[in-house]
């Protein structure tokens, strides 16, 4: 983007370009889901087409994420500060880093579903996306937190959509634990090889929430900062 286009951008409002670089991560994430979706389905051709697809988005969002940076205003007054908008676009971009992870672990080998863990590992796959999802509201919200001045009835409706990316999260700690437990439970049929990446994909789907839930408690920061 150049340098004027991206100097405009932050003309409007700081979050602007925050919202531009999450438009990018959505498209990594959902690809990582759709991914997913599709090996839950059966169908593992092209896992390695698909994972260097969703390395590019991933791509495309360093480079919004990599303008932002050299393009960041320093005499200009902003509703935040340099340090509170480059750690959220760092949280942000730690999104589209569990995407990118996600598609590389099944191109080097897709998950081993059973049949009695098909439709847990869906609802947390759902569930996790059901954070970010929650978070991408709240995201949205912040340029009528300006204009409210960071206080009144937006931001207690802020607070409140914070707090459910942060139940969504810890629905999704549940499902993880449990889901775990169901794939120990049928050890006898997995591989070690099947079981490190059961471990390790479970790990790398909660990345999705766990951000979301860290990126969204630094709203609420911000929140109480003002």
């Amino acid at each position: 983007m150049p340098v004027n286009a991206m100097a405009r951008l932050f003309g409007r409002s700081p979050f602007v370009p925050l919202q531009l670089h999450l438009d990018k991560i959505s498209d990594c994430v959902e690809a990582a889901i759709t991914l997913l979706e599709d090996i839950l389905g059966g169908d593992t051709s092209n896992i390695s087409k698909k994972a260097r697809a969703i390395s590019k988005l991933e791509h495309k969002a360093d480079l919004v994420k990599n303008d932002i940076r050299n393009n960041l205003p320093r005499g200009l007054f902003m509703a935040i500060d340099r340090g509170q908008l480059l750690e959220i676009l760092s949280l942000q971009d730690s999104i589209a880093d569990k995407g990118e992870d996600i598609a590389v672990l099944m191109s080097i080998r897709p998950v081993k579903v059973l049949e009695t863990l098909s439709e847990p590992l869906k609802n947390y796959i759902d569930g996790n996306l059901k954070a970010f999802h929650k978070l991408k509201e709240v995201m949205r919200e912040l340029d009528s937190l300006i204009e409210s001045g960071f206080g009144g009835a937006e931001a207690n409706r802020v607070n409140d959509m914070i707090e459910g990316v942060a139940i969504a999260e810890h629905e999704c700690d549940i499902m993880q634990r449990k889901l775990m437990k169901n794939v120990l439970d049928h050890e006898d049929e997995l591989t070690v090889g099947d079981f490190f990446v059961w471990q390790r994909l479970l790990h790398e789907i909660a990345g999705i929430s766990n951000y979301s839930e860290k990126l969204a408690n630094r709203i609420r920061m911000l929140l109480t900062l003002k």
